[in-house]
């Protein structure tokens, strides 16, 4: 995860507009993108010169007015809340790093972009990717390619499947580490409930 926001950090510049493309069009007819989804993940972290892959577990919300929450349970604590106003990082109670929008202006595309990711916002995706993939029935599935240079040079690619909504994501850094995650269970909500919504503030 942070090292995706890593890569974003260096392609923040200005969005280009597309022409329409058929594959999005369609997977945007199948997706659907409440206020509010969450659910559990299930992700494994594979790194070059290791051999044995990095499992972890643990439970996510996307919150489209106020951002993504990302609570990792096992094989240790810890989360990445990424806010309009900061990006922050904790390992259990302690606070491992902190990015403010008033010292670090990229933090609010970041969490745009993050929010993309994980709701399946596809145009949004398609301001910074190229997009690729297909549709089978109400499956779909599609690559994203960095358009810009500077985010080439860390991450290779992105893929990503479901169906009403993101249940896989796939991304393949620059140097050959690789990242699956499953996002399963996933609940979709017109609204934070009064716990979730005080995990943001």
């Amino acid at each position: 995860m942070i090292r995706l926001l890593c890569a974003l950090s260096l392609s923040l510049v200005a969005s280009v507009a597309h022409a329409a493309d058929p594959l999005v069009d369609k997977v945007r007819g199948l997706l659907q993108q409440p206020p509010v989804v969450s659910g559990r993940f299930e992700q494994v972290r594979e790194l070059s010169g290791f051999p044995k892959p990095v499992a972890s577990r643990g439970r996510f919300i996307v919150a489209r007015d106020r951002g993504v929450l990302w609570q990792t349970e096992a094989p240790f604590a810890s989360s990445v809340r990424l806010t309009k106003g900061e990006i922050l990082q904790k390992a259990g109670d302690t606070v491992t790093m902190r990015m403010s929008a008033d010292k670090e202006p990229a933090v609010r595309a970041i969490n745009g972009v993050m929010f993309a990711l994980l709701s399946g916002d596809i145009a949004q995706l398609e301001q910074r990717f190229t997009v690729t993939g297909k549709v089978d029935g109400n499956r779909w599935s599609l690559s994203l390619a960095p358009r810009e240079a500077s985010m080439a040079q860390v991450l290779s690619k992105i893929d990503l499947a479901g169906q009403r909504f993101v249940e896989s994501v796939d991304m393949l850094d620059a140097n050959g580490d690789r990242t699956r995650i499953r996002l399963l269970d996933i609940v979709p909500a017109a609204a934070l409930g009064k716990a979730e919504a005080a995990q943001f503030d």
